[in-house]
């Protein structure tokens, strides 16, 4: 009996930390058209980050989330100055569209995109500034601040 107590506790925290991460996200106003996202840019003059995620098989992708996605030093700077693009690449069927996939597919080769995460700053047009690809495990995200100072500039 204690096993199944612990085991639906265990379902229950994973579940519930999903959904806090998934509210998070939406929190950040993500885009998932690039030409949409240039527009934006250019109108409101700021830089386009776009973030490679594989969300649903690296844990490297759910680190980053947590240590600079989704803090609010990385939310002051993305509202002020950036417009945001996920690209997200889920192996699950239905997670992404298939349009989506052919325009994700489309602005992974345009950035020669290859690992998740990888994150790319480009200017309100498009036109690459600066690219990180992965994370590790020590969990340092002086590198992807130091890129968005570059949209700050």
């Amino acid at each position: 009996m204690n096993k199944i107590v612990y085991i639906l506790l265990v379902l229950f925290i994973y579940n519930t930390n999903g959904i806090a991460q998934n509210k998070k996200s939406i929190d950040l106003n993500w885009q998932t058209d690039f030409a949409k996202a240039k527009k934006l840019a250019s109108s409101e003059n700021k830089g386009i980050l776009i973030y490679f995620t594989g969300h649903d098989r690296t844990d490297s992708c759910q680190m980053l989330n947590e240590d600079f996605f989704y803090t609010e030093k990385f939310q002051n700077i993305a509202k002020n100055h950036l417009i945001l693009v996920r690209v997200n690449s889920d192996l699950r069927d239905n997670a992404v569209s298939t349009d989506q996939k052919k325009k994700n597919t489309a602005l992974s080769k345009q950035f020669n995109q290859s690992v998740h995460p990888t994150v790319v700053l480009t200017d309100a047009n498009g036109k690459l500034i600066g690219k990180i690809e992965s994370y590790n495990y020590l969990r340092d995200t002086s590198m992807h601040y130091a890129l968005l100072d570059k949209a700050i500039e």
